[in-house]
């Protein structure tokens, strides 16, 4: 068995992961191969450019991730393009 490590290094944890998916392609594979699946829109709501970021914000754009990786994991084509509140009013009017 072997022995669990102390002082782990989150944030070079981090980065190894990422340059793993970076290395491999791995996002742009995997909506590849989801292209042709039941299309599944999410609308997520914008960030808050007048406003500070806090442990709500977080929350809300945590769950909002899990919905969509759940739904391509299912089979789903995810469209996952965010919105910004900046944009609305010259889009809207």
């Amino acid at each position: 068995m072997e022995e669990v490590k102390t002082g782990v290094n989150f944030r070079e944890m981090d980065l190894e992961i990422k340059r793993f998916w970076e290395e491999r392609d791995i996002y742009r594979k995997v909506k590849k191969l989801r292209e042709h699946g039941p299309e599944f829109y999410f609308v997520d709501g914008p960030p808050y450019c007048s406003g500070a970021i806090h442990l709500g914000t977080a929350w809300n754009k945590i769950i909002k991730d899990t919905v969509l990786r759940f739904k391509r994991l299912q089979g789903y084509n995810v469209l996952d393009k965010p919105g910004w509140d900046m944009h609305g009013l010259p889009i809207e009017v």
